[in-house]
C-alpha cells in the first residue's frame, strides 16, 4: 500500500480536550497515531482507547468501555480484562502526556497532563 492510499484512509479525530495532539486513526486497521506516534494496540484495545480519546475529559462508564452498552452489567471477568487492557494504554499513553484516570466504581476517563506534569514525570 502506497503512502497516499494509507494517508487516505486515516480520519484525524479532533476534540477540544486535546487541543494539543495530532489523533489520527483507521477503524479498518485498528490504528492509531497520536502526535506522530503509532499506538500498537490490539483490537480490543483500539476500541477502548478509541471511546476515551472522543469523550476526553468526560467519564466513560465501566459497561460501555467493555460492552459499547452502558446500562449493562458489568461482571468481574469482563471488569478486569478491562482493567488491563486500560492499564497497557496507560502506558503507552504517558509519554505523550495523555492519563486515563479510574473513576472508582464507574469507569475511566481520559486527561491530558500540563506540559509542567509532562516534564516532571
Amino acid at each position: 500500500m502506497t503512502t497516499t492510499a494509507a494517508s487516505a484512509q486515516l480520519r484525524q479525530l479532533e476534540h477540544p480536550q486535546l487541543q494539543e495532539h495530532q489523533v489520527w486513526y483507521n477503524d479498518r486497521q485498528h490504528l492509531l497515531i497520536v502526535d506522530s506516534v503509532v499506538i500498537d494496540c490490539t483490537p480490543s484495545e483500539y476500541d477502548v482507547l478509541l471511546l476515551l480519546l472522543r469523550a476526553a475529559g468526560e467519564p466513560v462508564p465501566f459497561a460501555r468501555l467493555a460492552y459499547r452498552d452502558a446500562h449493562r452489567t458489568l461482571a468481574l471477568g469482563p471488569r478486569h480484562r478491562l482493567s488491563q487492557r486500560v492499564s497497557r494504554l496507560r502506558a503507552r499513553l504517558w509519554p505523550l502526556g495523555l492519563d486515563i484516570l479510574c473513576l472508582t466504581g464507574f469507569g475511566y476517563m481520559l486527561l491530558t497532563r500540563s506540559s509542567e506534569q509532562a516534564e516532571g514525570a
